[in-house]
C-alpha cells in the first residue's frame, strides 16, 4: 500500500469516527468528505488504467501495484458506501427531529391557548363573585340600618295597653289554663299513688311464689306481672297447672277491686321450633290465662290477649337460661287515662 492510499484510508477512518451527531455542521462536513472520497476513487481508477498501459517498463511491479490499488479501491468503495448509508441515516433522524420539534411547538401552543382560556374563565367567575359579595354586603348594611331604626322606635314607643275586654279574656284564659294544669297534676299524682298501691297489692297477693316463678315490675307508668313457663305450663302445652291457676286467681282478686285498670295478656316463647308453631303457642297460652281471669269474674271488656312469639325477648336466646326467661306470660296492668287525655286535648 502506497502513502497516498494509506493517507486516504486514514482520512476515511477519521471521517467515520468523527460523524456522531445530527447537526447541520456535521452534515456539511460529512458531505464534503464524501465528495473528496468520490474524487479520490475516480483518481485511483485513472491510476489503475494507466498502470495497465505501462507493462513495458516493469510489468510485475505494476501488476502488484495494480492489485494493491484495486484492493485499496475496494476498501474505499466500501467505506464510501458505508459512509453514504450513515449519512442517509443521519438525514432521516434529522428529519424526524424536525417533525418532532414542529409537533412539540404546535402542542405547546395549543396547551398555552387552553390555559389562557381557562384562566380567563376563572377570572370572569371571580369578578362575578366579587360583584355579588359587594352587593350582599351593601344589603347587609342596609338591613342593619333598618334593624337599628326599628330597635330605636321600639325603645322609644311603649306598647299600647290592652283593651279592657282583651285583659278580661287573657285573665280568664290564664285562669282556665292554671286550673287545667292543676287538675292534670292532680290526676298524675293520683295515678302514681294508685299504681304504687296496686303494685303493693299484687305483691301481697303473689307473696307465696318465688322470684324464679314470677316478677312484678313497674315501667313507663304500667305494672308488668311476668309469669314463667314453669309456673303455668308444661313444655309445648297451653294447659295451666294448679300452681299457675292459683297465681292467676290471686291476681284476679286484686283486679276486681280496681275496675278502672286495663289488662293486657301477652304470650312469649323462645325461638326453638318453627315461627308458625311459636306464634300459635303464644296466642293459645295468652288465651288460656284470659280464660282463668274471666272465670274469676274479671270483666272481659278490660282484657286484651295477644301472642308475641319469640320477637320480644328479655334475655339472650344464645343460652338455656336466657331461653327459660323468654318463655313467659306477661300480664300488663295500666290505669285508664281517658280523663287525663281529655284534659290534655282541651
Amino acid at each position: 500500500m502506497n502513502k497516498t492510499t494509506g493517507y486516504l484510508l486514514l482520512l476515511a477512518l477519521s471521517g467515520w469516527t468523527l460523524v456522531s451527531c445530527v447537526s447541520q455542521n456535521r452534515f456539511k462536513e460529512s458531505q464534503q468528505l464524501t465528495d473528496f472520497y468520490r474524487a479520490e476513487i475516480d483518481s485511483l481508477r485513472g491510476i489503475t488504467e494507466n498502470s495497465s498501459n505501462a507493462s513495458e517498463y516493469n510489468y510485475e511491479q505494476l501488476e502488484k501495484e495494480k492489485k494493491s490499488t484495486d484492493m485499496d479501491l475496494t476498501v474505499l468503495q466500501e467505506n464510501y458506501d458505508n459512509l453514504k448509508s450513515y449519512n442517509n441515516e443521519i438525514l432521516r433522524k434529522y428529519d424526524e427531529l424536525l417533525i418532532q420539534n414542529r409537533d412539540l411547538l404546535n402542542s405547546s401552543s395549543t396547551d398555552v391557548q387552553q390555559m389562557v382560556s381557562k384562566l380567563s374563565q376563572a377570572q370572569s367567575v371571580n369578578d362575578q363573585q366579587a360583584r355579588l359579595i359587594q352587593r350582599l354586603e351593601s344589603q347587609i348594611e342596609s338591613l342593619r340600618g333598618d334593624l337599628n331604626d326599628a330597635q330605636n322606635t321600639v325603645a322609644v314607643t311603649p306598647p299600647p295597653p290592652p283593651a279592657p275586654e282583651v285583659r278580661t279574656v287573657i285573665t280568664n284564659d290564664c285562669g282556665d289554663y292554671e286550673r287545667q294544669v292543676n287538675e292534670l297534676n292532680r290526676l298524675l299524682a293520683d295515678k302514681e299513688t294508685r299504681l304504687n298501691g296496686l303494685r303493693s297489692k299484687v305483691n301481697q297477693a303473689l307473696l307465696g311464689f318465688t322470684d324464679a316463678d314470677l316478677s312484678v315490675t313497674e315501667r313507663n307508668g304500667k305494672i308488668y306481672v311476668s309469669l314463667s313457663q314453669n309456673l303455668l305450663f308444661a313444655s309445648n302445652s297451653d294447659n295451666i297447672d294448679w300452681k299457675g291457676k292459683k297465681a292467676i286467681r290471686s291476681l284476679a282478686d286484686v283486679l276486681k277491686q280496681n275496675p278502672d285498670i286495663n289488662i293486657t295478656v301477652e304470650g312469649h316463647t323462645d325461638p326453638d321450633g318453627s315461627p308458625a308453631k311459636n306464634w300459635d303457642l303464644s296466642v293459645r297460652r295468652a288465651t288460656a290465662v284470659v280464660k282463668i281471669l274471666t272465670e274469676t269474674n274479671v270483666n272481659a271488656d278490660r282484657i286484651t290477649a295477644s301472642g308475641r312469639s319469640f320477637y320480644y325477648p328479655i334475655a339472650s336466646n344464645a343460652t338455656a337460661a336466657g331461653k327459660a326467661k323468654n318463655r313467659r306470660t306477661e300480664i300488663i296492668l295500666s290505669p285508664n287515662l281517658d280523663q287525663l287525655y281529655k284534659i290534655i286535648n282541651e
